[in-house]
């Protein structure tokens, strides 16, 4: 797709006009031209929600994260940055969730650091339901796994074990959930 526009008012009013897969396909034609930062990020904030929209959350994810590397703003960029590591969990990149996640919390200080680190605790939280949910154990476990390696209060990392010995019994892991069982118990 050819694109000629390249302020964010002639963008925004053209792909409103579209279905969701042409703005998805418009606003990454308009990457590709010469845009100002302002105009750049709207289109990149742009795209990840409607990649969102449509579960393509990895895609979403590294729009965000791009959104983020350009943005002037520091609390923009933290936030930029926690929306991108959430959705690269929910894509289940934790690698780059990782990343993601470390920009933010070095951009964050004080008080907003153990908030940042909370929100990323969440996230992994919530996914590993979901993947319950979903009957995607194993993923669960890769989750669970993470989790109890995170800074926590010794009550959620019971919690945590708890949840991993059920998934590892639940799959049929023996080796690890006896392990487990054994560290737990000591």
């Amino acid at each position: 797709m050819r694109v000629r526009e390249t302020n964010k008012k002639d963008i925004e009013e053209k792909f409103l006009e579209m279905s969701e897969y042409m703005s998805m396909d418009y606003l990454a034609s308009c990457l590709k031209n010469h845009l100002d930062f302002d105009t750049r990020k709207f289109v990149l904030v742009k795209l990840s929600g409607l990649f969102e929209a449509k579960a393509m959350f990895l895609d979403a994810a590294k729009a965000m994260k791009s959104a983020a590397e350009i943005n002037t703003n520091k609390q923009n960029k933290i936030n930029d940055f926690t929306k991108s590591g959430e959705l690269f969990i929910r894509g289940g990149d934790y690698d780059r969730a990782d990343i993601c996640m470390k920009k933010a919390t070095s951009l964050a200080e004080g008080k907003q650091t153990e908030e940042v680190k909370g929100m990323i605790k969440e996230f992994y939280k919530t996914h590993a339901r979901s993947c319950i949910e979903r009957n995607k154990r194993k993923q669960a476990i890769a989750i669970y796994e993470k989790l109890v390696t995170f800074d926590l209060v010794e009550e959620e990392k019971k919690e945590f074990e708890k949840k991993l010995l059920e998934l590892y019994e639940g799959v049929g892991d023996l080796d690890r959930y006896k392990k487990l069982q054994r560290r737990i118990s000591n």
